[in-house]
Formats: structure tokens, C-alpha cells, sequence
């Protein structure tokens, strides 16, 4: 039926708008972590912990504040918790690496 179809249309454009982002995002996070590589080597250079958890915290409210509104703040708060993670762990596994030369 024509509404179907129509709907069926509008979705399939709503999912390269997704796609579109999705190629941005991806962009954007490998750029982060080669940034995050960078200063987990100055890090282990220095003898620092890879992990600072005050820094961290100060990001997360920073981050929070630039949600465009209150119901996106959890959200956002949890994808830069995750991403976190993740550069904790890459710095660790290059530290290690570099540390097994």
C-alpha cells in the first residue's frame, strides 16, 4: 500500500542519514584514540598510571553539559564512560607492548 511504501522510503532515508553519521563517528573516534595513544605514551615515558580518575570525572561533567538536552546527559555520559574503557585499554595493551620490546 502507498503508506507503506512511503513510510518504508522515509525510513530507508532516515538510515543513511544513520549511515552518514556512522561514517563520521568512526572518523572521529580513531582520531580520538590516536590522540589517546599519544598521551598514553607520554604517560608510561613519565611512569604515570594510565588510569586518572579525577581527569575522567572532570570530562564526564564536561561532556554532560554539552548534551543538547537533559534526557541525552545519562546517554552521553555512558557512551564517554565506554569510551574510556577503551582507551584505557588500548594505552595498557601499547604500554605493554612497548614494555615487551
Amino acid at each position: 500500500n502507498r503508506t507503506y511504501r512511503l513510510f518504508m522510503k522515509d525510513l530507508n532515508e532516515l538510515r543513511r542519514e544513520i549511515d552518514g553519521i556512522d561514517r563520521e563517528l568512526v572518523k572521529l573516534f580513531e582520531k580520538r584514540m590516536e590522540v589517546s595513544a599519544q598521551i598514553g605514551a607520554y604517560k608510561a615515558s613519565r611512569g604515570m598510571p594510565v588510569l586518572d580518575a579525577a581527569r575522567e570525572e572532570e570530562k564526564l561533567a564536561a561532556v554532560r553539559a554539552l548534551a543538547s538536552s537533559g534526557k541525552n546527559a545519562d546517554y552521553v555520559e555512558q557512551l564517554f564512560r565506554d569510551i574510556f574503557v577503551i582507551s584505557r585499554s588500548a594505552q595498557n595493551r601499547d604500554t605493554a607492548e612497548a614494555t615487551s620490546r
